[in-house]
């Protein structure tokens, strides 16, 4: 119960925080130091309002970053809004993994409150030294009625609990293209042990 109160607190309060806005290099280079991830040089490139957050919840350093990816198809622009979410601790080996799957996470996150995310599907995923699953919301239920959406959540099964949500806007946006640039953009994703 305490891991999701933690993540909760990086999903919605975090981001609030002021973040250190950066270039792509020195985003990535902080982002593999904190979180142990990195993204290929193609993504490296085309990120955009990149920037880092740090809170201590439980004497853990948690890490919130996040940066806008640019994609264009045949004249058509859409972005995907990354954030990446994980905890740091002077012993990395001693955080446990979660054991919560992405559909869990969102349910949790939508919980209690007005709106709920429709999960259309969740399968596993892998990259460069890492496994996990990753959950596809595709609508927002609330207030009678349903807004699409084009909606990500990935965790890594590594120490740090490492998740990033990925939101395409504008929704419904999301052709071919844009879901092959995401999907690689996760394939090609690293973890440093």
């Amino acid at each position: 119960m305490r891991l999701i109160a933690c993540l909760l607190f990086l999903f919605f309060i975090a981001p609030a925080y002021s973040q250190h806005k950066m270039n792509g290099k020195d985003f990535s280079e902080n982002l593999e130091a904190k979180c142990r991830i990195g993204f290929d040089e193609g993504v490296i490139g085309e990120m955009e309002n990149a920037g880092i957050a740090a809170s201590k919840i439980d004497g853990r350093d948690n890490f919130s970053a996040g940066f806008t990816l640019k994609i264009r198809e045949a004249g058509k622009k859409a972005e995907a809004r990354v954030n990446v979410y994980c905890s740091a601790k002077e012993n990395p080996s001693k955080i446990s993994k979660s054991s919560a799957t992405p559909r869990d996470q969102i349910a949790q996150e939508d919980s209690g409150g007005r709106y709920y995310r429709q999960v259309a599907w969740q399968r596993n995923a892998s990259g460069i030294n890492w496994k996990g699953q990753i959950a596809y919301a595709d609508a927002l239920h609330g207030d009678g009625t349903v807004l699409a959406i084009d909606f990500y959540l990935l965790c890594l099964k590594v120490e740090g609990n490492v998740c990033l949500h990925i939101e395409v806007q504008p929704p419904r946006t999301a052709t071919r293209k844009v879901r092959a640039t995401i999907m690689k953009m996760i394939s090609r994703m690293e973890h440093f042990e």
